[in-house]
């Protein structure tokens, strides 16, 4: 089985593959182009990537609320 077909068998990765063209077509659409490395030092994508983990971190925690909350 090819790469592609086993991702598209596998729930879990057809929808991580669906939520990255989702996310390349948002880009492309607000920025005209797809991610460039040139684009940033290492240092601003460290720091872009350090900003997109606390939003995470933001959402896992209401996450994590709603759970408990669930569970009183």
């Amino acid at each position: 089985m090819k790469i592609e077909e086993q991702i598209l068998a596998n729930p879990i990765l057809r929808e991580v593959h669906d939520l990255l063209d989702n996310q390349t077509a948002k880009g492309l659409a607000k920025y005209g182009t797809t991610v460039n490395p040139m684009d940033y030092t290492t240092i601003e994508w460290l720091k872009h990537f350090r900003e997109e983990m606390i939003d995470g971190a933001v959402y896992a925690t209401v996450v994590i609320q709603k759970l408990e909350e669930m569970q009183k």
